[in-house]
């Protein structure tokens, strides 16, 4: 007990008084002849006060004390307050970021204290405290952080948001940007929604803030010199990355939703929400970053490994040792992040030395409802990111309704990414204005939750009253950018009435660049395959000789002397001997 009374304890300490106030019997001893010791008077401190009550009045260090108690409060809880719904939700109460809690009261407001460990001025009133501590953690926003257990990157994390000068700052001409990739994704939505009624399109449509985000996210990435990105997606959305990210042409699209060569997907299982495609993005310095969609499975976040083994692949063949040339995007599903075990596996694998790929980033496109289920019904956390907290890297929530807050998440997460080489977590909450597809009515199975959506205005008429209300923007020039966007769809939707369009046709690039063939009845996959059984044999028995100064261990013995009789034919041969003959004779070969 002989640091009881350092700072860090006096709040204990007065509780502890008090308790013996109310019932001394609850005391524990030690503590109860402590309290004794230090109220009887030594014989050097004159005559006893008149006062025998320990007075109970704060004093300004541990008022202080309390108040970095509530700074924290924040910092830890504050997401669980933050505004992050777009149907509005009303959050929940939290006791931990009351006064009371923290032994504060309303007289406390006016006082000024210090902010020493909070980004900004060096004190500040509680009031203004507690104003800058909403801003940054309980608006638009939540941050989890303080799982992390390294001081200097939680530092990081915190000193970049809680200070407003150093979050991203959006110009006019950004904002401007921001609105016009916010109407591509609904003029296309709406479009293909109009042309092919009833077709499955996984619409992007209560979520289309994702279309700016990667935009941002992208030019970022060139910004810090990244020249490639392996994405992996999903159906949802799918369709809007591809034509507005990608660079798929729309007509492409289009005449995907004919079906008048259903013979070319014939025996693959494709279908529109599966395909893959590469692109180049021209950025706004001036560099060029290409971007690989994977091809997609049905079974959701198989795609994850695949993305990341891709991209590790590039590096490791291009040299690239610090892991900083390529990047890793993958867009997930709430319900599928939290549910696939996959994810939590994929998850596991990114700080091992052989699977790093400098950090991945991940965006879940937050609909709040995973098919028919909600998130009580589907999940036992309280997040569907509650899984990535395994990793040392923050999780950032934002409301998909706000676009600039998006920007400044993803500025941050990509910062943060490149800074430690991490994967990092943006967790964008929205909706989905119409069913898991075109065949599901959502209002039968979330009737209150589809109330709400059915005449709730998109992101991009919202934004665009922001802009007005500025006067960064004019209802005339947002018409015409709207106007623009479907006149380019309408175009390529004619060509596409008038005839049959071929898809994309650029030659492969990079170790793709000489490969060819894909259809089953092209001559250019007639490639001679076969060895002769004497060469497989001759293979095999020099696989199964060790070096003659090598002394092997009489277990590998054994599997070596089963593999010569193998290579004679005296016993069939086994999986892993033919593995180990394909492979010696591609490099007998020169492969």
């Amino acid at each position: 007990m002989d640091s009881a009374l350092s700072s860090l304890n006096v709040a204990y300490l007065e509780s502890l008084i008090a308790l013996r106030g109310q019932d001394s019997a609850a005391l524990a001893p030690e503590w109860q002849q402590w309290l004794d010791d230090q109220q009887r008077p030594s014989s050097a401190s004159g005559p006893p006060s008149t006062n025998s009550q320990p007075s109970t009045i704060p004093t300004d260090s541990v008022r202080q004390e309390r108040v970095d108690q509530l700074i924290r409060a924040y910092r830890e809880q504050g997401h669980r307050i933050a505004a992050l719904d777009p149907l509005g939700s009303a959050p929940e109460r939290v006791a931990e970021l009351e006064l009371p809690s923290h032994g504060l009261a309303e007289a406390d407001l006016g006082r000024t204290f210090s902010t020493a460990g909070l980004a900004g001025p060096a004190s500040q009133t509680l009031a203004e405290i507690i104003e800058r501590l909403k801003e940054a953690y309980c608006g638009p926003v939540g941050i989890q952080v303080m799982h992390i257990d390294d001081r200097d990157v939680r530092r990081w994390v915190l000193e970049r948001w809680e200070d407003p000068a150093r979050r991203s700052q959006l110009s006019a001409k950004d904002q401007r940007r921001i609105f016009a990739r916010l109407t591509d994704a609904v003029v296309f939505e709406r479009f293909v929604r109009k042309k092919y009624v009833g077709a499955k399109t996984f619409s992007l449509e209560g979520a289309e803030s994702l279309i700016p985000l990667l935009d941002l996210a992208i030019e970022k990435a060139a910004g810090q010199g990244i020249e490639e990105i392996v994405m992996g997606m999903a159906h949802r959305g799918r369709l809007n990355v591809l034509t507005n990210i990608i660079g798929k042409q729309p007509r492409e699209i289009f005449f995907e939703f004919e079906d008048r060569r259903p013979e070319a997907h014939r025996g693959s299982g494709d279908v529109k929400y599966h395909l893959g495609f590469s692109g180049d993005w021209q950025a706004v310095n001036g560099r060029q970053v290409h971007l690989s969609m994977c091809f997609n499975p049905s079974h959701l976040e198989f795609v994850n490994p695949v993305a990341l083994g891709r991209l590790r692949a590039k590096q490791d063949r291009s040299h690239d040792r610090q892991r900083c040339n390529g990047l890793a995007l993958l867009i997930h599903g709430d319900a599928s992040f939290a549910g696939e075990g996959i994810v939590a596996e994929t998850l596991n694998l990114s700080e091992l030395p052989a699977y790093q790929v400098g950090g991945a980033l991940h965006i879940i496109v937050n609909n709040q409802v995973g098919f028919t289920t909600s998130p009580a019904q589907g999940r036992s956390t309280r997040y569907a990111t509650d899984v990535a907290r395994m990793l040392q890297t923050p999780i950032f929530h934002v409301n998909g309704e706000h676009p600039d807050a998006v920007a400044q998440v993803i500025d941050i997460a990509m910062e943060f990414r490149a800074t430690f080489q991490r994967d990092v977590v943006v967790d964008m909450l929205a909706y989905r204005r119409w069913g898991h597809n075109e065949v599901d009515e959502p209002s039968f199975t979330q009737p209150i939750m589809y109330q709400a959506i059915e005449h709730r205005r998109s992101v991009r008429d919202v934004y665009l009253d922001h802009l007005l209300e500025k006067g960064d923007l004019t209802r005339e020039e947002a018409d015409e950018i709207a106007r623009s966007r479907r006149k380019r769809l309408r175009a390529e939707f004619d060509q596409v009435q008038r005839e049959d369009v071929e898809p994309s046709s650029a030659e492969p690039q990079g170790v793709w660049k000489g490969y060819t063939g894909g259809s089953p009845n092209s001559d250019d996959d007639a490639v001679e395959t076969a060895v002769d059984g004497e060469t497989l044999s001759r293979l095999l028995n020099r696989l199964a000789t060790p070096p003659d100064d090598f002394h092997p261990h009489r277990k590998l013995t054994r599997g070596m002397q089963r593999r010569h009789r193998m290579a004679d034919g005296q016993e069939p041969v086994d999986w892993a001997a033919a593995e180990a003959m394909a492979v010696a004779s591609l490099a007998a070969e020169g492969h």
